[in-house]
C-alpha cells in the first residue's frame, strides 16, 4: 500500500499490527518516508522523537513517558517541554545525546541528515522517517504509522475518521463554489512572506473555498511587497503570531491591530472591511489542523458554516484523544 505525501515522500506501513506478529517476535516492519524497510520494536518504551509530527502522536497512542528525548519544537501536549532535548530539530540532532538516552527507536523527518541516520543505525538503533506536521495527507498517514507502531490501531482509526469527517464536510460545502464566490486571500506567515502552489497553506486555502493570491508565484514561499498585496487586493487577510507567543486574545488582537494599521495594507478590501484574522501556530499542527481548516471555512464562508463551532470541535478532539482540556485563544476574531 503506497500513499504520496508532501515533497514526494512515500510513507508505507505494512498491514501488520503487534497483535498479529508471529509468536516469539516483538517487532513490526515499516517502509518509511525514505522508502526504507525498517524493523522497529512493537510498542517501544524508549523513543527519541526529533519531530513534533511524531511526538504528539506518540502521546496519543502511547504515553508521554515513552519519549525519552525530543527536539525543541516538540512541546505539545504540555509536559513534553520537561523531556531532554537532543537538537533544535531533526537536521541538528546530536547523535551522542540521542544515543546516551538508550532509545529503542529514533523517529525523525526528512530533514535528518543521511550521515546522522547512518550513525544512529550503526549503533543498532532503528530510525523511522515520518511526514510533515501541517499537511493533511501526511498527518493522516502519520496517525496510522505511529498508531500501528504503538499498537493502538483502533484509536488511530477513530482519530482519522474524526478528522476526515470534518474534511468531508468542508469539501461538500465548498467544492461546487464558482470562482466568483470564493474570496481572494492573502496569507502572511511573516511580514510580506506568503505561500504559493505546492505549500500546505495554499492547499488549506483552496480546501476552505478561497483563492490564494500568491498561488501562481514562481517560488513556493515568495517575498512580496505592500504594492503587490494592494495590486492583488485580497478580500481576506490571514496571519499568525509566533509559536513562542502565548495563546491569548490580547496577543492575537495585537497582531491583528498591527495588520489593520500597517500603511501598506490599509487600502486593501480586507482591511477596509475588517476581514483580518489571526491564529496561533499550535492550531494547525498535527491532528489539530482540523480546527484551523474549520476556522478558515467559517472566515471565508460564514453562511455556509453557520452551524459549525471550530473552537468546540477543537475542545472535543482534545478531550477525546488527548484526555485534556486546554484554555487559550487560538484564533481571533472568532465568528
Amino acid at each position: 500500500m503506497n500513499r504520496k505525501i508532501s515533497g514526494g515522500v512515500l510513507l508505507v506501513l505494512m498491514l501488520l499490527s503487534c497483535s498479529g506478529i508471529v509468536e516469539g517476535t516483538e517487532t513490526i516492519t515499516i517502509i518509511d518516508g525514505m522508502n526504507r524497510s525498517v524493523e522497529v520494536p512493537c510498542q517501544p518504551e524508549r523513543i527519541v522523537s526529533t519531530t513534533a509530527s511524531a511526538s504528539e502522536l506518540i502521546c496519543i497512542f502511547g504515553d508521554m513517558d515513552d519519549i525519552v528525548g525530543r527536539d525543541e519544537y516538540s512541546t505539545f501536549p504540555p509536559g513534553l517541554e520537561d523531556i531532554p532535548v537532543v537538537g533544535s530539530y531533526s537536521k541538528t540532532t546530536n547523535v551522542e545525546l540521542a544515543l546516551d538516552l538508550n532509545p529503542d527507536v529514533v523517529i525523525s523527518d526528512t530533514s535528518m541528515l543521511p550521515e546522522t541516520i547512518e550513525q544512529i543505525e550503526e549503533a543498532g538503533v532503528p530510525v523511522v522517517i515520518v511526514g510533515m506536521n501541517c499537511q493533511l495527507d501526511s498527518i493522516m498517514y502519520n496517525i496510522r504509522v505511529v498508531g500501528k507502531m504503538m499498537d493502538d490501531r483502533v484509536k488511530a482509526e477513530e482519530l482519522t475518521e474524526f478528522i476526515q469527517g470534518y474534511v468531508d464536510l468542508i469539501q461538500e460545502r465548498t467544492e461546487n463554489l464558482d470562482d466568483d464566490e470564493k474570496p481572494l486571500v492573502y496569507h502572511e506567515c511573516r511580514e510580506y512572506k506568503s505561500n504559493a502552489a505546492g505549500t500546505p497553506k495554499d492547499e488549506h486555502i483552496n480546501l476552505a473555498g478561497g483563492i490564494n493570491i500568491a498561488h501562481d508565484e514562481s517560488v513556493e514561499r515568495p517575498i512580496v511587497s505592500a504594492e503587490w498585496v494592494l495590486e492583488n487586493d485580497p478580500e481576506i487577510i490571514i496571519t499568525r503570531v509566533s509559536g513562542t507567543d502565548l495563546a491569548t486574545e490580547e496577543v492575537l488582537k495585537a497582531k491583528r491591530d498591527e495588520i489593520l494599521s500597517r500603511p501598506g495594507l490599509k487600502e486593501t478590501a480586507a482591511v477596509q472591511n475588517g476581514e483580518v484574522y489571526v491564529y496561533h501556530p499550535f492550531l494547525r499542527r498535527g491532528p489539530r489542523l482540523v480546527g484551523y481548516l474549520l476556522y478558515m471555512g467559517k472566515w471565508f464562508h460564514p453562511d455556509l458554516f453557520e452551524d459549525v463551532d471550530p473552537a468546540a470541535v477543537e475542545q472535543e478532539m482534545l478531550r477525546k484523544f488527548y484526555g485534556m482540556d486546554m484554555e487559550g485563544t487560538w484564533a481571533y476574531p472568532e465568528i
